[in-house]
């Protein structure tokens, strides 16, 4: 099974999941399933020694937060502009969960404003149409997933390569 191929499987789990979570379990789940697909995707930009990619990637380390992978992502050039946006707004709902567990839901006015921000949305819906908070964020996961794995898909193509050693002395003279 090809990455993204897999990548998306993991989006047909996520999707099924999802429909009969609570607004606090979709949240977490949708930004970790994010977080996790950013991890793919700075892993197959980066050299191919794992011992190094997990150094960076793993779980408290300096690329192992959902936040520090979306602004690495974005500083490489890995994500576009309403990706990164997007993500970010994500972000802001899942800690919102995550800071006021007692009252928390996706019609919360601190969750509200985040899910009207997303612009992944724009590409799908019609203006006339009018989503709850909790299906915005339902649609916007899985089209950034599908976005950050074929981000996954091109990052594979312009893997990094250690560069070779300089030479201190050029030992080659003509």
């Amino acid at each position: 099974m090809n990455t993204l191929d897999n990548l998306l499987e993991k989006l047909q789990k996520f999707t099924a999941e999802s429909k009969h979570s609570s607004d606090r379990a979709l949240a977490v789940l949708g930004a970790t399933y994010l977080s996790d697909l950013l991890g793919h995707l700075l892993s197959a930009f980066m050299i191919a020694e794992d011992k190094i990619v997990t150094a960076l990637l793993g779980s408290e380390r300096p690329l192992g937060t959902f936040g520090a992978r979306i602004v690495a992502a974005y500083a490489l050039g890995l994500l576009g502009p309403n990706e990164y946006h997007d993500l970010l707004h994500i972000l802001k709902i899942r800690n919102a969960f995550v800071d006021e567990y007692d009252t928390m839901n996706f019609n919360h006015e601190r969750v509200r404003q985040h899910c009207f921000a997303l612009r992944a949305l724009r590409e799908i819906t019609r203006p006339e149409e009018s989503l709850t908070p909790r299906r915005m964020f339902e649609f916007a996961v899985p089209i950034l997933a599908r976005q950050l794995a074929l981000r996954t898909v091109q990052a594979e193509g312009e893997k990094r390569q250690p560069p070779g050693n300089f030479k201190a002395i050029d030992t080659d003279v003509g």
